[in-house]
This record gives C-alpha cells, structure tokens and sequence, in this order.
C-alpha cells in the first residue's frame, strides 16, 4: 500500500514539474517588481528567461493591477494541453510558475484580466454542448475570482462568438468586447468588436480599414478608452511573418493609418500578443526569433515616440 502510494506521488510530481518547469540549479530567486527583471529600454529583452520564457511555448502576459500576480500561457508541452498559468509574489519572492486551478484539462489561452482583478475572461476549446450535439472549438469563458483561487468558467459573451474559431478577448471600458476570428473562413483572421447594449453583447462587426486588410490581423489589444490599438498583421511592408501595428482614433471616429513598430520589435518571424501593463511602462509580446515562443518585453516609450511623431504630421 505504501509502495503504491508513494508511485503515485511521484506520478504527480512529475506531472506538476512538467507543467511548471521549475528554473534550473543556481538559477537566482527571482524578489521584487516584474519578477526581478532589469527593465529594458527601447530595445526588447526577454522576459524572465527559464522562469516564465522557456524551451515550450509562452504568451499572453498579464500583470495584475498592483503588480503582484503574473499571469500568462504556456503550451507545446508534450502531451499537454496549452494553460494558463501563474506565478506570484509573496514575501517579495516570486513563486515557481503553475497552471490556475481551473486549467490543463483543454486547451486554455489568450487571457484578460478586469481592471479591478475579480474577473479573467479567456479563450477555451472546452467543450460545449449545443442540445444533443458537443461541439469544441475556442469560444470566451470567464471566471471569477475566489480570494487565490478562481471559479468554474462560464461562457462568456455567447452572442458575439461563431461556430468558428474566436480568440484574444480584450473588454474596455464601456463593455465592449474586441476580438479576432476566423469565422469568414479557416485560416483567414479579423479583428471584430462587440458592443455592450442594455447588459447584452451585439451581434460582432468587423472593425473597417485600415486595421483589417486582405491579409489576417489578429491579437487587439485595445486601450481601455478605445483610443488606441495595438494588433498584429500579415499585411505586406512587415519585417515577416507577423509583425505588431499601431493605430490611434481620429475625431472622426475612423482610425489611423496603422504604424509598424519597428525593427527593435518586430523580426523575420512573427510577433504576436500584445499587451500594456497596467501602469503603462512596458509592451509585452511573444516572438518566435529564438525558435520557439517566448515573453519579450519593451519600453512603452517606443510607443510615445509614434505618437510624438503622430502629431507632428
């Protein structure tokens, strides 16, 4: 009996370090804000390498608003479906990355905290089942914040989504809901919007040109305020594969012709996942130059370099 309870003991640890990845021998204990890392100027750097950015797959960065939990996704584990994951600061150390209690069992990306840190809206292959029929592709979930914890997912946002594809939710504001599918046709990607009428979500519109091309857009994060978005493209004059755009509001209304980032961001392979911390300092954003998906992270002020030139013209 002890034998067999100590197989099984062993099974799941093995099991939590394959998800964790725990930093190797020598690796320093990461203390203090954004886990300890150096900032980076306007040149990116990776973000907490053999912590969060490791030899599998990482993206969606999410602080919390007081800066003490780290959330973000990791997938291509072997055998694993991707999940959402977590590290927090306690006693001014950071804890070793693990899977939020509600996810590994499908695969689970592409998170969105509240302002106020109670809700995280995500993006789910769950299944779900219609009447007598299950279907499993990625629609929004959301769950609410139980003190560490986090309630069971619900679906979220049920009158925006398709039968197709639908990722990166961001909500602003107002309740709007911005999100990119693919439900003009496999493969293709666009960036929608949602409107927030009477508690109720809209029917999703296509968000016009400049922002959507011929080619796929996807990944918005857009400014709460709605003034501002951040998307990544496979439009031409890009540096290949995806690169991450900028576009700002005009009085009209209509946005902006959307701006590269530049080369200190984007590379001969895609960036995608954009986001802004929550006190504005740094973009975060996953970039595929090392050969895998890892976390990069930026100065905001590349961003107010665009906008001074904005202006200018």
């Amino acid at each position: 009996m002890k034998k067999q309870l100590l197989v099984s003991t062993l099974i799941l640890l093995k099991v939590s370090l394959v998800f964790c990845q725990t930093s190797p021998e020598g690796f320093p204990e990461l203390k203090g804000p954004y886990l300890g890392q150096n900032p980076p100027g306007i040149k990116s750097q990776i973000f907490a390498p053999d912590f969060v950015s490791t030899r599998f797959g990482e993206l969606n960065s999410v602080f919390t608003a007081d800066g003490m939990e780290f959330y973000f996704s990791r997938r291509g584990i072997p055998g694993k479906p991707s999940a959402i994951m977590v590290t927090r600061m306690i006693n001014n150390e950071w804890t070793t990355p693990s899977p939020v209690n509600f996810s590994g069992k499908f695969n689970d990306v592409d998170l969105f905290l509240t302002s106020d840190g109670k809700s995280m809206i995500y993006c789910s292959g769950r299944i779900v089942n219609e009447g007598k029929v299950e279907r499993m592709n990625n629609d929004f979930w959301v769950s609410v914040r139980k003190g560490d914890l986090w309630g069971e997912p619900a679906k979220f946002a049920e009158e925006a989504v398709s039968e197709f594809e639908d990722y990166f939710p961001i909500v602003t504001q107002s309740g709007n809901l911005y999100f990119n599918s693919q439900r003009e046709e496999p493969g293709t990607n666009d960036i929608y919007c949602s409107k927030l009428v009477n508690g109720r979500y809209s029917a999703a519109e296509k968000l016009p040109d400049p922002i959507n091309s011929p080619y796929r857009e996807f990944d918005a994060f857009v400014s709460q305020d709605e003034k501002m978005i951040v998307f990544s493209s496979e439009r031409p004059g890009g540096f290949g594969g995806s690169d991450i755009y900028i576009s700002f509001k005009k009085t009209d209304n209509s946005w902006s012709e959307p701006v590269n980032l530049g080369n200190d961001i984007n590379s001969a392979y895609s960036e995608y996942g954009a986001t802004i911390s929550p006190d504005g300092k740094y973009l975060f954003y996953t970039s595929g130059r090392n050969g895998n998906e890892d976390i990069f992270w930026v100065s905001s002020k590349i961003i107010e370099g665009i906008i001074l030139k904005e202006n200018k013209e």
